[in-house]
């Protein structure tokens, strides 16, 4: 199938649209299962917390790479490889007998395959469509986001309640089998760069440094002066891959990643600003969701319905933000949602007490992710 045929179908669009969804609803779904996966694991929360932050984390590690890789090796054939390998690790998922199981698969498997996919799933829409049939296909691609984050708490409280987390990521599986049966409807992508342009050396250095900082923060509760060094090492890794891609550029190669992009201090202030949000609301979600199964002993099912304001919240706000850009400048909207951000933090403060109840819980969480 050749890309003008491409174009006149909106089946890649449905393909991608879908990799998008299951990658965002990993992200948000085992959530309200962690007291349900503890007990089925025999293991305890910080082990499922520290899957959860890597399966995160190895998806970010990798994403400079898979970036270049789509060049190299081609946007479909790498988006394919994705999700052969994201459908291995969500079964394994998905039949975990033990933490470690768990972490291979989820953690490991699918936080590289879903590194592989998502820049590819950007790149071949845009390849794929113009005009406004880009516009919209990029506007579906961001509302496929914003849904999977939206129902990801629900979705697992569902599953984890009446039949288990496990079947969680075997819906994921079964969307991934979809994909791949489909997948002669997506056009074909030549390579435009040579294995040679591809910077290994970078993209181990920030990989290592990137592990290293978060590994550093996840032992901060265990050993304090240890956990420290290690952060250090892992930002003086971070600063080392600055200055080789720096290098590398005045030698005339091509970098892993473009330093001289954060000359632009709008880049910058926005990446910071998105950065702060991303902790904000990944923190908040984890601990709210580890407040109610752990003190108030809530199901999973009622955990996903108590969090199920902040991604209503987020979900309203995003879809009507862009239409305040004509009344209000980027400026003013930021910090006019990091005040209600705030606003919503302090509220859930003065929530967590023994007597608290999911109602209690509920306009803090709506009024963060209205933020």
């Amino acid at each position: 199938m050749n890309k003008a045929i491409g174009e006149h179908s909106w089946i890649p669009l449905i393909l991608v649209a879908c990799a998008s969804f299951i990658i965002t609803l990993d992200t948000t779904f085992m959530n309200v299962s962690i007291s349900q996966v503890v007990a089925d694991l025999n293991t305890d929360v910080s082990t499922i917390q520290m899957t959860m932050s890597f399966y995160t984390l190895i998806t970010a590690a990798f994403m400079l790479l898979s970036t270049k890789l789509q060049d190299i090796v081609g946007k479909k054939k790498l988006f394919l490889i994705g999700a052969v390998l994201y459908g291995i690790g969500t079964f394994i998922a998905a039949i975990s007998q033990s933490d470690t199981m768990l972490f291979i698969g989820w953690a490991v498997i699918e936080g590289f395959a879903g590194a592989l996919m998502t820049p590819a799933t950007v790149s071949i829409i845009s390849g794929t469509y113009s005009g406004e049939r880009r516009t919209f296909a990029l506007a579906i691609e961001s509302v496929m986001v914003a849904l999977s984050a939206a129902v990801g708490p629900i979705f697992g409280g569902i599953m984890t309640t009446f039949l288990s987390w496990r079947y969680g990521f075997a819906c994921e599986l079964i969307i991934v089998i979809f994909i791949l049966v489909m997948q002669k409807r997506i056009p074909d992508f030549e390579p435009t760069e040579s294995k040679s342009d591809l910077d290994i050396t970078g993209s181990i250095i920030s990989f290592v440094g990137l592990i290293l900082f978060v590994l550093g923060i996840l032992m901060l509760s265990e050993d304090t002066n240890t956990s420290i060094a290690v952060i250090i090492l892992g930002i003086i890794a971070l600063a080392g891959f600055a200055v080789f891609e720096i290098r590398r550029k005045r030698k005339g190669k091509v970098p892993l990643l473009d330093m001289g992009l954060f000359k632009d201090r709008n880049l910058r202030v926005g990446t910071a600003i998105i950065l702060l949000s991303y902790i904000v609301m990944g923190g908040g979600l984890f601990a709210v969701s580890l407040f109610m199964q752990s003190v108030l002993e809530l199901n999973a099912f009622n955990t996903g319905l108590t969090i199920l304001p902040l991604t209503l919240g987020l979900l309203i706000f995003a879809v009507a933000a862009p239409g305040l850009t004509g009344k209000l400048n980027h400026k003013s909207l930021m910090a006019i949602g990091s005040i209600i951000a705030i606003i919503g933090c302090l509220i859930l403060t003065f929530q967590f007490r023994l007597n608290t109840t999911m109602l209690d819980l509920m306009p803090g969480m709506f009024v963060l992710g209205s933020g």
